[in-house]
């Protein structure tokens, strides 16, 4: 049986990070490499697209019960995109760097519901706050 490691180190700065990359053909002479941030962000967007490309042709997955980690702290803007009529809708996700995400006519329609739904309950729990009964 094969094994292959990798492994990171941050350093004590938090400006860079080691990779070191192993095999069991070469153990005792593994690869280290030295990242910055944009670096690690190019190896990030680069797997995606690879990961992106072997999923290829199949079905996208539901979303429920999908774990994931909300984005709190960010930047994020809203643009039109032509090819689909709909709206692109991007952001800086802290893990994975820029991100943008193409929403349809209908989805954007569907999104702005919910928002409006989300913008209700918010105002009816503000209104009822403080009150006894």
């Amino acid at each position: 049986m094969m094994f292959s490691k990798i492994d990171f180190t941050l350093t004590d700065d938090k400006k860079s990070v080691t990779m070191t990359l192993s095999s069991e053909d070469d153990a005792d002479k593994p690869a280290v490499i030295s990242l910055s941030a944009e670096q690690v962000t190019q190896i990030i967007q680069v797997l995606g697209r690879v990961r992106e490309t072997m999923l290829e042709g199949q079905d996208v997955p539901s979303i429920e019960g999908a774990r994931f980690t909300p984005v709190v702290r960010t930047r994020w803007a809203l643009q039109p995109e032509a090819s689909t009529d709909g709206s692109v809708l991007a952001f800086q996700h802290p893990a994975y760097g820029p991100v943008g995400l193409v929403l349809t006519p209908q989805d954007s329609d569907k999104l702005m519901r919910g928002l409006h739904m989300h913008q209700e309950i918010r105002r009816d729990n503000y209104a009822n706050r403080g009150k006894l009964n």
